[in-house]
Order: structure tokens, then sequence, then C-alpha cells
């Protein structure tokens, strides 16, 4: 027998509420996840060390972007920024630090420079000139690899923000200071705030 106007209306009323509920619950889950999505999974083979933050860079070219001077690469939308307290005098030795953008990418990271007679080495042996707890490091001149630059900028940055802390050099049979002044050393110091700013990293 067929089924009666009224057994049809609750049929339709109950399936009516159940896709309500369906509806409702799936956009609630939406909702909470989107609270989440900058701790999901980085599923893209992107490393987001590098990534650039649009606050962070906002920040910079609002108010960091004027201690610095800038070489632009047009065609690769790349820029690099090297701080103005660095020592001008290509002659002079010491170890730069340069804070690259490449605006196609959306990334950013950090390269060291030699300057002076630090360009002839295949490498540089550094070292904090803290004792008893000293450490040494070494850097291949010439490495692309954006992670060596960065945890070499790092271990640099953790021996020069020690108490009277510096870093030295082994050059010429004997350990010298790398940075002759302290612009040097605070214009290191100043380039790799900013990255860390521009990307938002800790």
């Amino acid at each position: 027998m067929a089924n009666s106007p009224s057994n049809n209306d609750t049929s339709q009323k109950e399936m009516f509420k159940l896709l309500k509920i369906f509806g409702l619950t799936s956009l609630g889950l939406v909702l909470v996840l989107s609270l989440f999505n900058g701790h999901r999974a980085n599923n893209s083979g992107e490393d987001p060390t590098f990534k650039i933050k649009d606050a962070g860079l906002l920040f910079f070219y609002n108010l960091r972007r004027i201690d610095y001077q800038v070489q632009r690469l047009t065609e690769a939308k790349i820029e690099i920024y090297t701080h103005s307290s660095f020592e001008k005098d290509s002659t002079q030795n010491t170890l730069l630090l340069d804070l690259i953008l490449n605006k196609n990418k959306q990334t950013a990271f950090l390269y060291m420079k030699p300057q002076g007679v630090f360009l002839k080495s295949e490498s540089l042996k550094l070292r904090n000139g803290k004792l008893p707890n000293q450490e040494t490091l070494t850097l291949n001149i010439g490495t692309a690899d954006r992670h060596i630059h960065l945890e070499a900028s790092k271990k640099i940055i953790q021996w020069l923000q020690q108490e009277e802390g510096f870093v030295e050099v082994f050059s010429n049979n004997k350990w010298n200071n790398l940075f002759q002044n302290k612009n040097q050393k605070e214009a290191f110091n100043a380039t790799f705030i900013d990255f860390l700013k521009i990307t938002a990293n800790k």
C-alpha cells in the first residue's frame, strides 16, 4: 500500500532535519579547523624557515630598510641587502652578512660573504674568543646552501651575544679579531634579527 501523505511529510521533515544537522556540523568543523590553519603539517615541500611573512616584510620595508644598501637583480626579482654599518672598504678583512629576499618565491635567507684577503681562502676557521668554553666553526667559502649559512650565522650570533663576546679568525698562522670595530658586530647582529622578523622565526 502506498505511503499516506502524512507519512511522506514526516519522512521529508526527518530528512530535512538530518541534512540541517549534517550541514551545521560540517560548517562548525570547518571553522574549528581554520583556527588551527597555521599549525598544519607542511606537506608542500617548502621549508617554512625561509618563508616570508607579510607582516615581517612590511615592518622591514617601512622601518628597517633605510639602514641597508640594496642591490637589485630585477629579472630574478631578488634584492640583496647589506647593512650600511659594514666596512665599505672592500680590502678590509671581515665577514659580511647579506639579507637576500627572493620576491618571486616569497623567501628570505642569509648569506655570509668574506671580504679582503679572506676571499682567497677556501674556508675560514672561526672561534669564539671566550675561555674556557671555546668553540670552533669552519665556514666553506662560496657554499650556496642556505641552511649552512643560517646555522653558521646562529653560532656567530651566539658568540657575539655573550658578555664581552667576540669572534676570531685564523689567518697568517695566528688568531685575529674578525670584526675590527663595534659597528661591524652590530651590523651582523642587526641583519640576523631582521631576517628573523621577516620570516617570523624565533
